[in-house]
């Protein structure tokens, strides 16, 4: 009760962020590469960094400050930061965040549930696109992760929204009156036709 109060309360400045990995196939074999997810819990907007072989300490360092700059572009509020408490979330990264004025808010042993957040999208993340694909170098899961990054922001519709997009929710609820003449649907494609967004075309 006590967890869920907070979420509340603080739901449109809490960041929340989660490591997820996905196997590359090399020329040397198989590698482990790693992508630090953030996601404005308030909006659902999610910001993510590129993928890595050594997530390091320097390299956590620099995605904190990367998400603090995308947070000031598109004018999202930050008070406190949540992760859970892998090793490579620690000391530098709060760091960061702490000389930004955001606290740090690690969760509970033993309770994943409590980062559910950036999990949920994780998980969303891995269903609709990343275990469609075989990924052969960092630059080839950095597109792939892109583009549904992308797609989430702007075109993925949400239905605990209504079915709209993120901008669309941002505008508030849909107009209601009667029906405008609309013109032709039309489909946007992404990553081979896996993601698709359909829109009218101005009459």
């Amino acid at each position: 009760t006590v967890w869920r109060k907070f979420i509340r309360l603080h739901v449109n400045t809490l960041v929340a962020a989660d490591f997820f990995t996905k196997n590359v196939i090399t020329p040397m074999g198989v590698r482990v590469a790693y992508c630090l997810t953030f996601i404005h819990v308030g909006t659902r907007k999610v910001y993510l960094s590129p993928p890595t072989y050594h997530p390091h300490e320097q390299w956590v360092q620099q995605q904190a400050r990367n998400v603090l700059m995308w947070l000031e572009d598109n004018d999202l509020p930050i008070r406190f930061i949540l992760h859970d408490r892998d090793a490579k979330l620690l000391y530098g990264f709060d760091r960061v965040f702490e000389n930004a004025g955001v606290q740090r808010v690690r969760t509970p042993v033993l309770a994943p549930d409590a980062n559910a957040f950036a999990e949920s999208w994780i998980g969303s993340f891995k269903r609709e696109c990343l275990n469609h694909f075989l990924c052969f170098s960092l630059g080839h899961l950095e597109h792939i992760t892109w583009q549904y990054v992308r797609y989430f922001n702007k075109y993925r519709p949400h239905q605990s929204l209504g079915n709209r997009t993120l901008p669309d929710a941002e505008r508030g609820s849909p107009e209601k009156g009667p029906l405008k003449r609309v013109g032709r649907v039309k489909c946007r494609r992404f990553l081979g036709g896996l993601l698709r967004h359909y829109y009218r075309a101005a009459a």
